[in-house]
């Protein structure tokens, strides 16, 4: 997880899994060899209007050791399988503009772009 998000301490790491765990039923889960993980996964189970009850992936990214081994496909396949035990409608994802590796591999396992993403920060300083 440190690859995909670098600007972020472990701590932080524990302090956003325990609230979005706890609010949201977010869960990680790897594949690992030799007690090293080598690729890794965080998803929860969203409803809305538009698509449902789904699986929502957050978080992809295999090590770069390990990158183009099939393990980001694997846990794509994983999600697939909570979405047929947990009754989803659908799997759905965000990734980055730039991350044209990514949406490409993205398209070679089968997902299609649908939406664009938008962002707005806050200032809570404002508040």
């Amino acid at each position: 997880m440190k690859e995909l998000r670098p600007h972020l301490q472990f701590e932080d790491y524990l302090a956003i899994y325990e609230e979005a765990h706890r609010n949201d039923g977010y869960e990680i889960v790897a594949i690992e060899e030799d007690h090293k993980i080598l690729a890794v996964m965080g998803y929860r189970i969203l409803s809305d209007y538009v698509r449902g009850r789904h699986v929502y992936v957050d978080d992809l990214v295999s090590s770069g050791a390990c990158r183009s081994q099939g393990l980001g496909a694997d846990l794509l396949r994983y999600a697939e399988g909570v979405a047929k035990k947990m009754n989803c409608q659908s799997l759905r994802l965000c990734t980055g503009i730039e991350n044209e590796r990514g949406v490409k591999f993205y398209e070679k396992n089968g997902w299609t772009k649908r939406a664009f993403a938008f962002a707005k920060k806050v200032d809570i300083a404002d508040s």
